[in-house]
């Protein structure tokens, strides 16, 4: 992923100045961007793989665009990233991100809704300050608050699954919602940005067929990722319930396995085992390369040049073999 690596510096310049905010409410907002600690002073920094906004510059460049007129938009998609995050860590209960407390065990439950909140609303102003032309950063904004809703819908999906049974195309409708429409909107950002909103569908699409891949990947690193790279124990998603690919994948073949998954610290060699008697490491691997090639395929349709087609390449590759 070294081509988008160019893009980070300008992404993290950008989403410093949009936190400047005074008071306890601009420690809400910087402290899990990783700007400051919750006592307001300075943090380890802006950490994540910023893929999203990098994707949104790339996008933009790609189609003969300048990339600095899309750094707001760049910027907003982040903050947003970063609400779902906050909110998320609540739902589920999770004490640590990046290795620090979660905005909710910082703060408590309360502030870290605000923190959410005050994210949502600073993406949606800061997007409004693009030098772009009034009717695309109308544009843009439905592209954002679109997105939005169908991540919200992809975890209101994943919540109502709990303790159910998941099949796999319910599993891919969760995922596409919950982490493709972001990754779709970032194409369509970067699309816009560079006078090109006829191209929204075939970005949307191939982004979000990427989000697929990337959401499956997970799932297979969350399950049988190196703890020396993942920083996780082998079965982590397994021991927190969490849904999956491999999981729904396997239960459509296996009905009384979820019997053992109900209850997977006492029995995860006897889940491990299972899981690949029925072959679902395979079939998550499969599918990776399928939504790829299918990603790749939607890519031909854009008009970019020789290195933009390079660096996609170079991120498929990335996408494919990450390990962390």
């Amino acid at each position: 992923m070294i081509a988008l690596e160019r893009y980070r510096p300008w992404v993290m310049e950008e989403l410093r100045r949009c936190a400047e905010l005074d008071g306890p409410l601009g420690v809400l907002v910087r402290y899990p961007l990783g700007l400051c600690e919750a006592d307001g002073s300075a943090g380890p920094g802006i950490g994540g793989k910023l893929l999203r906004p990098c994707l949104v510059l790339f996008s933009c460049e790609a189609l003969g665009g300048e990339f600095g007129r899309a750094l707001p938009l760049a910027a907003a998609l982040e903050l947003i990233h970063n609400f779902s995050l906050v909110h998320d860590d609540i739902q589920d209960g999770d004490e640590l991100r990046r290795g620090r407390p979660t905005a909710w065990k910082a703060f408590g439950i309360g502030q870290a809704i605000n923190a959410g909140d005050a994210l949502l609303a600073l993406a949606l102003r800061v997007a409004l300050r693009a030098d772009l032309p009034g009717a695309v950063k109308l544009q843009a904004q439905e592209a954002l608050v679109s997105a939005t809703l169908a991540m919200i819908e992809g975890q209101v999906l994943d919540l109502a699954a709990e303790g159910k049974p998941l099949d796999g195309e319910g599993y891919l409708g969760m995922a596409r919602r919950k982490t493709g429409a972001l990754l779709g909107c970032a194409f369509v950002l970067g699309a816009l940005a560079a006078g090109r909103p006829d191209l929204w569908g075939t970005s949307q699409e191939l982004g979000e067929e990427l989000g697929l891949a990337f959401q499956i990947q997970d799932d297979l690193l969350g399950i049988w990722g190196d703890p020396r790279k993942t920083g996780k124990p082998v079965g982590s998603d397994l021991l927190r319930k969490k849904r999956s690919f491999p999981v729904s994948f396997a239960l459509e073949r296996d009905p009384e396995l979820v019997g053992l998954l109900s209850s997977p610290k006492d029995h995860m060699d006897a889940i491990l085992r299972r899981l690949e008697e029925v072959g679902a490491r395979e079939a998550a691997q499969e599918e990776v390369k399928r939504r790829l090639s299918r990603a790749e395929r939607l890519s031909l349709e854009l008009p970019w040049p020789g290195w933009a087609r390079a660096a996609f390449q170079e991120l498929l590759s990335f996408m494919a073999t990450r390990e962390a």
